[in-house]
């Protein structure tokens, strides 16, 4: 089950976002396209997950989504974006208390 939250990150090559949420929410492959959730890792803050992960049976759980890209360099630049924002609202690195009150 995908989680999205409300006030998710969109990368700019992100153009047709209801027709990717449509095929991953159905479990097909949509190459090329990186989520970027919240990790469930207590020493990680954020992961990229390529979607065609998201294919596989064991991986229909997935942590709450906060940003989707094209590509992978920019999943990381969307990362850079929201960790930028981030500490100049809060002065602080607490991603996950972030977009926990978000």
């Amino acid at each position: 089950m995908l989680k999205w939250h409300k006030n998710y990150y969109r990368g700019a090559s992100i153009k047709n976002i209801s027709k990717i949420r449509l095929k991953l929410i159905q479990g097909k492959p949509v190459p090329g396209i990186y989520l970027i959730t919240l990790s469930e890792n207590p020493h990680n803050q954020l992961e990229i997950l390529p979607t065609l992960t998201l294919v596989q049976e064991t991986a229909r759980i997935c942590p709450e989504i906060v940003g989707i890209a094209k590509g992978k360099e920019e999943a990381l630049e969307l990362i850079t974006d929201m960790v930028q924002t981030i500490y100049e609202e809060t002065g602080e690195l607490n991603i996950k208390e972030y977009w926990k009150n978000r």
